[in-house]
């Protein structure tokens, strides 16, 4: 199941440090998605950004700026073109 995979990526990023550095300076969602897949996980950025309020930790590139920041990181490129 691809929550599984989810998941065991999470699980992954607790226990392995240069994967925690790769994700404190992740540019995008996307990058994310590439990094797990590089690994061999399939997750997709709805599912990343549907759990992302609950991955808390120092090495997610969100944690601690704020929900404001969390969404925007999440939002639709061509949204936010469009908003200006």
């Amino acid at each position: 199941m691809a929550s599984d995979q989810l998941y065991l990526f999470t699980a992954l990023a607790a226990f392995n440090t240069s994967l925690q550095e790769q994700l404190k300076t992740a540019g995008s969602p996307q990058e994310i998605v590439a990094i797990a897949a590089e690994r061999g996980y399939q997750i997709s950025v709805e599912q990343l950004s549907l759990l992302s309020y609950r991955l808390t930790e120092a090495y997610w590139v969100w944690s601690g700026r704020g929900e404001r920041w969390r969404q925007h990181f999440f939002a639709d490129p061509e949204v936010l073109l469009r908003l200006g």
